[in-house]
């Protein structure tokens, strides 16, 4: 549920939601999320987590909430709640 509204997820899509969860405030490298959430333990020549960040960010604000999936440039992704919902 995002804002009241129920977000529907593929499979991996909610993987690498709950791993951005497990860790949010804290940045994820590409590797991290490919290893948790797909199971590899190499780097492959595949746009896959971008791709799937990519649908999840459109999932996530469809309900028009504030951006929760942030990119840093050169590290990786985190996960940031709004600063409304910080305690």
């Amino acid at each position: 549920m995002r804002d009241g509204r129920p977000v529907e997820l593929q499979p991996r899509e909610f993987q690498l939601l709950e791993f951005l969860m497990r860790n949010t405030d804290r940045v994820v490298t590409r590797t991290m999320l490919l290893e948790a959430v797909w199971d590899f333990h190499f780097e492959p020549k595949t746009n896959i987590v971008e791709t799937h960040i990519s649908r999840l960010r459109s999932k996530l604000s469809q309900s028009g909430g504030a951006e929760l999936i942030h990119t840093v440039r050169g590290a990786g992704y985190v996960l940031r709640a709004p600063a409304t919902d910080r305690p």
